[in-house]
């Protein structure tokens, strides 16, 4: 049941990522040529590959109440800003170059992979409340 789902929000993910990434470096490349950087393809990449680990972990099926999924889901929370900070950081010293440009767009990021995440944590908590009906 959970494979199913998950398979779904990796489509989904996939889909999201693809479009968003294509569009947002199409704009860059063609209609703001001056705010394009070399680094723009590392952030949809980190995102895509944050958003697999977050669907991987939250669709398995070993949770046992709601208090559990909860904490588990706040970890995932913690860890990605964590993961974000550090790869902020990591442009911020040691590359440098177009920070605004840089910026505008990870937050960009940052702000539709969060719309996604709570989308998918929906899907989940509405999976795991039909399978406790069904139970």
């Amino acid at each position: 049941m959970m494979e199913q789902l998950k398979r779904r929000l990796n489509i989904i993910l996939t889909i999201v990522m693809f479009i968003s990434g294509c569009g947002i470096w199409w704009l860059l490349k063609n209609v703001l040529p001056t705010s394009y950087f070399n680094w723009y393809p590392v952030i949809p990449g980190f995102f895509y590959i944050m958003g697999l680990v977050f669907v991987t972990i939250i669709t398995r099926d070993y949770k046992e109440n709601q208090r559990k999924l909860v904490n588990l889901y706040m970890i995932i929370k913690l860890c990605k800003v964590a993961a974000s900070l550090a790869l902020g950081s990591i442009y911020l010293i040691f590359v440098k170059v177009q920070l605004r440009d840089f910026s505008i767009v990870f937050i960009g990021f940052y702000l539709l992979y969060l719309g996604i995440e709570t989308y998918f944590f929906y899907l989940v908590e509405e999976k795991i409340k039909k399978k406790k009906v069904n139970e």
